[in-house]
């Protein structure tokens, strides 16, 4: 091969010191070696890594080293350089590549596919399939199913740190060797460990809460429009968990706080959690630690947090979710939290349910309990048929609402006109006109008496 000494000098072209740094950083130990030509890392760290300092030294041509460091360039041309890359497509198995970190072949699970698509598994969750003889794969547990490639993406992908020469280094190891194809022996679980995974307290604490980038934040935040701000305090609150596939899980509890199970919406997956004690209520607050005197219940979890990110009224307000149908606990414990407002002289129940015939049926049942209990209650549902509060967020896009309002401002707007709640036309509008028809504010006495409290009312709510 063609060689020429470079010298460690100010005098020396940037290329030159880009192949050094390159070399140092790829072969870790500045001995007598060659120099691979055409890395990028930046000079100043090669020097540092290896304890080198620029110096102006001019040398002979029969000086071999500097500092007790002998380098040699190495003058392969582009072309030759993308043949070792081909070279290491072709001859390194993405299967060897895999075995090297950990994961073993599933034959059960390949077998069931097909020879063309064997399984690889590592630790829970951790899925590789190896595809095209060997020479391909894709992670089956990656969302956007953008991971996918050759052995080189592969590589990159369980080594996110590395670079290209860095992963070309591993990979000239590799070339002839052959799998072993050892088997990832699977146990059958007991009924005691299948049981435990089925509970939705463990299941809840062996997922993190999501963040914002990961697959379930960007579906909560980009598909169903949630601002960060409701889901940062979800979050904080213990209410979110991100499950597979870009999954968020919404948690249920009971009146004494305990986890009962959880409400589950993804990109194509709808459904509640099996195990535990079943659906109770998802509950948000908007003041931590308050106890609340106004109610506002949607028939779901995403439907909840879409109101309160649209509520101009969200003082001392708990936003709850049933999940949709309610068992007789559940019923039981929303009645419960219902009494507890309705001893407040402000209580109010806002009906937050979707403008369709479900709807209505919830809304007869929520406001015949609301009236049990001496509650105030009104309905507030979109205006365009058939839609859900989370609908309105996303047709209204990244607008903020206004600053939070006490809803007691809202006190007057109350009526005895209405024995059942119907579909509101708009409570903005509506409200509207109810100050231009009122010459007179009430006095806080008269908004506070149990016959105007047990009244229905479409407009009352906030979106």
């Amino acid at each position: 091969m063609n060689t020429s000494q470079i010298v460690i000098g100010h005098n020396f072209s940037n290329s030159s010191h880009h192949a050094l740094a390159g070399w140092i950083s790829e072969r870790g130990d500045p001995t007598c070696t060659q120099l691979l030509a055409g890395r990028l890392p930046t000079v100043k760290h090669a020097y540092k890594t290896q304890g080198l300092r620029k110096e102006n030294i001019a040398l002979s041509p029969s000086v071999t080293s500097i500092r007790g460091v002998r380098v040699m360039s190495d003058n392969r041309t582009i072309d030759a350089q993308r043949d070792e890359l081909a070279t290491l497509r072709e001859r390194v198995r993405c299967e060897l590549v895999l075995e090297r970190e950990g994961y073993r072949l599933d034959r059960e699970a390949t077998a069931q596919r097909s020879a063309k698509n064997l399984k690889f598994r590592r630790g829970e969750g951790e899925i590789i399939i190896v595809n095209h003889g060997g020479k391909g794969w894709w992670d089956p547990t990656n969302p956007d199913r953008s991971a996918r490639g050759d052995v080189i993406k592969l590589v990159q992908h369980l080594k996110p740190g590395l670079n290209l020469g860095h992963v070309r280094r591993e990979l000239r190891n590799l070339i002839g060797l052959e799998p072993s194809y050892e088997v990832r022996e699977r146990t059958k679980p007991t009924s005691t460990d299948t049981n435990q995974k089925r509970d939705p307290a463990w299941m809840w604490e062996h997922r993190n809460p999501p963040q914002q980038g990961s697959a379930a934040w960007r579906y909560l935040s980009e598909e169903r429009g949630l601002p960060d701000r409701i889901l940062d305090a979800a979050a904080k609150q213990n209410l979110l968990r991100e499950g597979p596939n870009g999954t968020a899980w919404f948690a249920h509890r009971d009146n004494q706080g305990a986890l009962s199970g959880m409400e589950m919406r993804g990109p194509e997956y709808r459904g509640f959690s099996t195990g535990g004690i079943g659906k109770r209520l998802f509950r948000f607050e908007s003041d931590p630690g308050v106890p609340p005197s106004r109610v506002v219940v949607a028939e779901a979890a995403i439907d909840a947090l879409s109101f309160a990110s649209m509520d101009r009224f969200s003082r001392n307000t708990l936003y709850l979710s049933t999940g949709g149908g309610m068992s007789p606990e559940s019923v039981a414990e929303l009645k419960q939290v219902l009494t507890d407002v309705a001893q407040r002289p402000e209580g109010r129940l806002v009906i937050a349910v979707d403008n369709d015939q479900q709807g209505d049926h919830y809304a007869a049942m929520f406001s015949k309990m609301a009236q049990e209990v001496g509650l105030w209650n009104g309905r507030a549902s979109p205006k365009t048929p058939g839609s859900d509060w989370n609908q309105v967020l996303r047709a209204r896009g990244n607008k903020e609402s206004s600053a939070p309002r006490p809803f007691g401002e809202l006190a007057g707007s109350a009526t005895t006109t209405t024995p059942h709640p119907q579909v509101a036309a708009g409570w903005v509008d509506d409200l509207k006109l109810r100050k231009r028809q009122q010459s007179q504010p009430v006095p806080l006495a008269e908004q506070a008496a149990p016959s105007v409290r047990r009244s229905g009312s479409p407009s009352l709510g906030g979106r």
